[in-house]
């Protein structure tokens, strides 16, 4: 460990401890109700954030604001070139609080409460007090996000998922493969779900893409057309309805890959595989609570997985 970075990858490292694993995952899966899910995390780190009686989406916040205190307590032990690559990697929540703001603007009910950021802020404190989708752009263009394009709330909201893989791309190179995956992944959504190529000019942008997978008439022909680098993502992967499978295999690989990061000396190839290990985690145990909200379906729950 460099310099500056020993009390941060220490921490980082103790963090896991903070994580409920696979195995209680399934278990809490399992429960009959959400109040008997939520009454099994209530000894866990999630249980501090989603208090009994906690509807689903309540419960589910609660998981997510768990991992983002969890991140800003990291970034807290870290030197200033630590804090940015966590600022990078944590860009979910920040994009979280956009779409939540152009969903207002857009008059699609009340806005929800915004993720408290702190120093991982990156547009945030300029976008919460925007009053149009093109001041939320300019706040956005004016930051580390850089000008992600279009004037729409749609486009705007692609385009800051397209930044962010850049983004952390260029921080993280470990994690690179998985920045190629999920793009592939949000291509296929767009081409085969949205059913549109209205935004090709912004998906070419993302890491691994390019122009020609753009010509695919399929999602076996997107594959093909694809490097090595992203089309692991959708192997097996016939048609639009089983992209949620591949998303699901997607977390699982990153999960283990991130297991494997772990035993590396470099500080950020550590950092790089606490926060994707804290956000394996936090992603279960959400799947976890609404297997257990469905009653714990079976089916849901040998769906948990997990590499650790």
């Amino acid at each position: 460990m460099r310099p500056g970075w020993t009390a941060g990858v220490t921490r980082a490292r103790l963090l896991l401890s903070r994580v409920i694993g696979a195995e209680q995952a399934r278990a809490i899966a399992s429960r009959r109700s959400l109040d008997e899910a939520i009454a099994a995390l209530a000894g866990s780190a999630y249980g501090e954030r989603v208090p009994p009686g906690a509807g689903l989406l309540a419960a589910q916040r609660g998981v997510a604001e768990t991992l983002l205190w969890h991140l800003r307590i990291l970034a807290g032990w870290l030197p200033s070139a630590g804090v940015g690559l966590v600022r990078v990697l944590a860009g979910w929540f920040e994009l979280a609080n956009v779409d939540a703001r152009l969903a207002a603007l857009a008059g699609e009910g009340r806005a929800s409460r915004p993720f408290e950021l702190g120093a991982l802020a990156t547009a945030w404190p300029r976008a919460a007090q925007a009053r149009t989708v093109e001041e939320i752009a300019a706040a956005v263009g004016g930051s580390a996000w850089g000008h992600v394009g279009g004037g729409a709330a749609a486009e705007l909201a692609l385009g800051l998922r397209v930044s962010w893989a850049r983004r952390v791309q260029e921080s993280a190179p470990e994690a690179g493969d998985w920045v190629a995956g999920a793009g592939a992944l949000l291509v296929a959504r767009e081409l085969f779900v949205a059913g549109s190529h209205a935004h090709a000019a912004q998906l070419r942008r993302l890491p691994a893409v390019g122009e020609e997978p753009l010509r695919a008439d399929s999602i076996g022909e997107l594959r093909i057309r694809l490097g090595r680098q992203a089309a692991w993502a959708l192997e097996g992967v016939t048609g639009p309805r089983e992209l949620w499978r591949a998303e699901l295999a997607w977390w699982s690989r990153v999960e283990r890959e991130a297991v494997a990061l772990l035993r590396r000396w470099g500080d950020e190839e550590v950092i790089v595989a606490v926060v994707a290990l804290l956000g394996a985690d936090a992603q279960r145990s959400v799947r976890a609570i609404e297997a257990a909200a469905r009653g714990g379906d079976p089916e849901l729950v040998e769906l948990i997985g997990g590499a650790a």
